[in-house]
């Protein structure tokens, strides 16, 4: 068994002497083996093989390697200086991969692989099986070549995805996913014609003919030379010096939306999606992940949102004059109900409407632990505010972190989409949605019809939300209402310098320590709210007329300061944390 990583690694030799190939590429629950042999801030696809060399089934097998980056050649140094480590492979090499497809890097490569070659033949006591080396050339191109014929597609694009993860997008996506990362890409050509036998008649005495009396145009060395240079002229990972290749896939018409994938820690990857931003008005959706399953809700959300992007339904909603008016609850009113139910980290917001988009009855409740139980107490209280009413609910949709465990309702959208609906539907003149919840941010940009154009979340840290300010209420000795008003009323300018919750609070033990008024570090804490949520709207391109949502909203002095950075006044529904809620309801009317 040989264990590899990259698509430069000669797998159509491996294959023709015999190898059984294995591309550790599955997530991991965590990487406490390998956080204990290498620094903990190597990239973490880099570790996976490591914690592959740990595995029970590990034991024995071969490693090649090359030279990609640095942390594989960091992983190579650690297995090779750890004895323990070490005894477990059978053998472990590292091909020398030039950073170029020119003359010299090409032949440079030949001899690699002519040396690896002779090394690996003494080795395992197989030897090189040149009609299974042309087939599996063969077959590798003729799956390029089908590639190149595919009709619209969504691809994957950056860093390499896990197994896992590929499945899952390829599961959620609205059209066929193609692996065009780093590791899902073999762009190899046919094998030249050279290459192949030809017949030959009387050449008995020509010692490059077989038994068959057939013999071979292209001699050893020059099929290991058109070998390298098919590899070497791969579309190019960004180790490469020329990756213009990598551009060109960005213009195919059939390329409907990129879904832009790096890794943690990953020393190439990490900067290449600006690039991508730059060379394409395609939808790109970018996503992060650490080869671990630990954010696979997080995931989910941007995913689904993204895909629920590329294929808006097209409906109209109903009219609106820009405002929500809540209806009068009659008795003897026949008009069909649809309930929404956004289920946050940190409440459950539930809005009874009428087809037209009057809000009828709504709930907000604490999610605790259990979002299930959360929704169910709050649909009761509407169903309670509705009365006989409650027999004309047609239909129930859930959104939010918590959608998926309200099995009660008929269906479920991502609060991206839901957000954007309730939004547009709220101030059809807004272009961008900030929306501030318990323990995520997110900007959403729409078009002049309320589609999602593109978003960007905050969900990994809970700095800027709203449970940071809850967090600084609590250490302050006051409550949200009150902070929200003291924020206004503050002399001296300060800042939070620390974007983490867990020192920003340090800092205000701090300040309150040196007996700073409360009102000057609100502000500051509004500031620093503020400055990350306008961060978000400059990476997503946001433009105004600019709408606030969520909870948040509520809090004037934060909503003062993000519309001082914006230079703009910011739209606030007169519900605003039922903004998603009521987006869900309208998805319900719609459908």
């Amino acid at each position: 068994m040989i264990t590899y990583l990259c698509k430069y690694t000669p797998l159509e030799l491996l294959t023709a002497m015999g190898a059984d190939l294995m591309e550790p590429n599955r997530d991991v629950r965590d990487f406490r083996h390998a956080d204990a042999l290498i620094h903990s801030s190597v990239c973490n696809h880099a570790k996976i093989l490591l914690e592959e060399c740990l595995a029970g089934d590990a034991a024995g097998t071969d490693l090649l390697l090359t030279n990609c980056c640095d942390s594989v050649r960091r992983v190579y140094d650690t297995v090779k200086e750890d004895p323990q480590l070490k005894s477990r492979l059978a053998s472990m090499e590292m091909l020398d991969l030039p950073h170029n497809a020119y003359g010299h890097a090409i032949d440079s490569y030949t001899e690699e692989l002519i040396r690896f070659r002779g090394r690996y033949e003494a080795s395992s006591g197989h030897t090189f099986d040149r009609q299974r080396f042309l087939e599996s050339w063969k077959k590798q191109a003729d799956e390029w070549e089908v590639f190149s014929e595919r009709g619209d597609f969504i691809a994957i694009m950056g860093a390499r995805v896990s197994n896992e993860l590929r499945a899952r997008i390829r599961d959620i996506m609205p059209l066929p996913v193609i692996d065009l990362t780093c590791g899902g890409l073999r762009s190899m050509p046919q094998p030249p014609a050279e290459a192949f036998k030809r017949s030959c008649d009387g050449c008995e005495g020509d010692p490059s003919a077989d038994r068959s009396g057939e013999t071979w145009l292209m001699d050893d060395r020059a099929l290991m030379r058109a070998y390298a240079e098919a590899l070497l002229n791969q579309i190019p990972c960004t180790r490469m010096e020329d990756v213009s290749p990598r551009n060109e896939l960005l213009r195919r018409k059939s390329l409907k939306g990129v879904v832009y994938h790096s890794v943690k820690f990953c020393d190439y990857y990490s900067y290449e999606y600006a690039d991508i931003r730059r060379l394409t008005e395609l939808p790109v959706l970018k996503i992060e992940t650490d080869y671990t399953s630990q954010s696979e809700g997080q995931l989910d959300t941007r995913m689904k949102a993204f895909a629920e992007s590329l294929c808006p339904s097209g409906k109209t909603l109903p009219d609106s004059d820009g405002t929500i008016s809540r209806a009068s609850n009659s008795a003897d009113s026949a008009e069909d109900i649809f309930v929404g139910i956004d289920s946050g980290s940190t409440s459950t917001n539930v809005a009874a409407i009428s087809r037209d988009g009057r809000l009828l009855a709504s709930s907000i409740v604490r999610t605790g632990a259990r979002a299930g139980s959360a929704a169910e107490r709050a649909y009761e209280d509407v169903r309670q505010q509705l009365g006989r009413n409650a027999a004309r609910i047609r239909s129930v949709t859930a959104t939010g972190y918590g959608r998926e465990f309200i099995t009660f309702a008929d269906s479920t959208k991502t609060e991206i989409s839901c957000h954007a609906k309730g939004a547009h539907y709220a101030d059809p003149d807004a272009r961008c949605v900030i929306d501030i919840g318990g323990q995520d941010s997110k900007v959403i940009c729409l078009d002049e019809d309320g589609n999602v154009m593109n978003f960007v979340m905050n969900d990994k840290c809970a700095a800027g939300t709203g449970r940071f300010l809850e967090m600084m209420a609590h250490t302050l000795e006051t409550d949200l209402s009150s902070m929200s008003r003291l924020g206004l009323t503050w002399k001296k300018d300060l800042t939070i310098s620390s974007t983490c919750t867990v020192f920003a609070e340090s800092e205000v033990v701090s300040l309150i320590a040196e007996n700073t008024a409360p009102s000057d570090i609100v502000h500051a804490l509004n500031k620093s709210v503020a400055g990350r949520t306008c961060g978000m709207v400059k990476r997503v391109r946001g433009s105004g007329p600019y709408m606030m949502t969520g909870g948040v909203a509520r809090n004037k002095g934060v909503a003062q300061e993000i519309s001082s950075r914006l230079g703009e006044p910011l739209s606030i529904a007169e519900y605003p944390d039922l903004i998603g809620a009521i987006g869900a309801a309208l998805f319900g009317a719609q459908n």
